[in-house]
C-alpha cells in the first residue's frame, strides 16, 4: 500500500486528513479534551507560556488566520507522519486520503482542525488534565514515562511553536 506524501495533498485534503487522524489518536474525556477551539487555544498558549515561549499563534488560529492555518496544517501533518507515536495512524490515513465527501471542513474551521490535531499529538507525549470550576479553566501538564527528563516541556513548546508558525526566523 502506497502512502501519499503530505506535500502532495491539496490544502483541503490536508485538513480532512488531520481531522481523521485526530479522531484516531486523540484522547477522550471531559477532563482531558478541550471543549472548543477557544479552550484548545488557551491550553496551547498556557503550555507555550510554561515553556517560556509566548506565542500569539493559537489566538490567531481562533481568529481565522487562513494563511497561518494552511501552513500550520501542513506542518502538523508532516510531523504526525514521522513521529513514532503517530506515524502508523497517519500512514493509514495517507494510504487512502479522505475524499471531500467523506468529511467536511469549512474554511473558518481550519484553525480548529489544526489546534485539535496539535492537542491530540501533545496527548501522545504528556498527560493533560483540564479542570473547570466557576467559569474558570485550569490546565495541568504531567510529564510521563519517556517525557520525564529535564527540558521536555520546553522542547515540546518549541515543537508546538514551530508547528504553528514555522521555523524560527534567522
Amino acid at each position: 500500500m502506497t502512502s501519499t506524501e503530505p506535500r502532495e495533498l491539496t490544502d483541503r485534503s490536508v485538513l480532512l486528513s488531520l481531522q481523521e487522524i485526530t479522531e484516531e489518536i486523540g484522547v477522550d474525556g471531559p477532563d482531558r479534551t478541550p471543549q472548543d477551539i477557544g479552550e484548545a487555544a488557551a491550553l496551547l498558549s498556557e503550555l507555550l507560556a510554561a515553556a517560556g515561549l509566548a506565542s500569539q499563534a493559537p489566538g490567531r488560529l481562533v481568529g481565522g488566520d487562513e494563511a497561518l492555518a494552511r501552513g500550520s496544517a501542513r506542518r502538523v501533518l508532516e510531523r504526525l507522519a514521522v513521529d513514532e507515536d503517530t506515524a502508523a495512524a497517519t500512514r493509514a490515513v495517507l494510504s487512502d486520503p479522505p475524499a471531500d465527501e467523506q468529511l467536511s471542513v469549512e474554511a473558518a474551521a481550519a484553525g480548529a482542525v489544526v489546534l485539535g490535531a496539535v492537542v491530540a499529538w501533545l496527548q501522545t507525549k504528556i498527560d493533560i488534565r483540564i479542570r473547570r470550576r466557576n467559569g474558570e479553566t485550569e490546565f495541568e501538564f504531567r510529564l510521563t514515562k519517556a517525557s520525564s527528563e529535564p527540558g521536555t516541556l520546553r522542547r515540546l513548546g518549541s515543537v508546538i511553536a514551530e508547528l504553528l508558525t514555522g521555523p524560527p526566523q534567522q
